[in-house]
């Protein structure tokens, strides 16, 4: 199982779902139903590690779910998760900006 695609959106995340589907890639959405529970749970307004994830079941069709998947959203797909160089969160590879610190992502 790998992830290959995260948004905050989940309806951009079922759309990558459907995309891989129709392709006969076998798919699931890790956090589909934890979105809301970053408030509640973590205390915060948005809690990256509750978005919801695509994931590839065989990890020998990952690179095929990416070429796909970079069609409709481009390079975004390719990029990871990167960490704060200044307070050390980790941060969804969508995020400009630090969750937490507000520091700019490294280049």
């Amino acid at each position: 199982m790998t992830t290959v695609f995260t948004d905050q959106d989940s309806t951009r995340v079922g759309f990558a779902r459907n995309i891989l589907e129709s392709a006969g890639i076998a798919c699931f959405v890790r956090n589909e139903n934890t979105q809301t529970l970053g408030v509640s749970l973590l205390g915060y307004s948005h809690a990256a590690i509750l978005d919801p994830a695509l994931c590839v079941v065989d990890d020998g069709s990952v690179e095929e779910a990416r070429a796909l998947l970079r069609e409709h959203f481009g390079p975004e797909v390719e990029k990871a998760e990167w960490t704060c160089p200044a307070c050390k969160e980790s941060n969804p590879a969508s995020f400009d900006l630090c969750w937490n610190c507000q520091t700019a992502q490294p280049e």
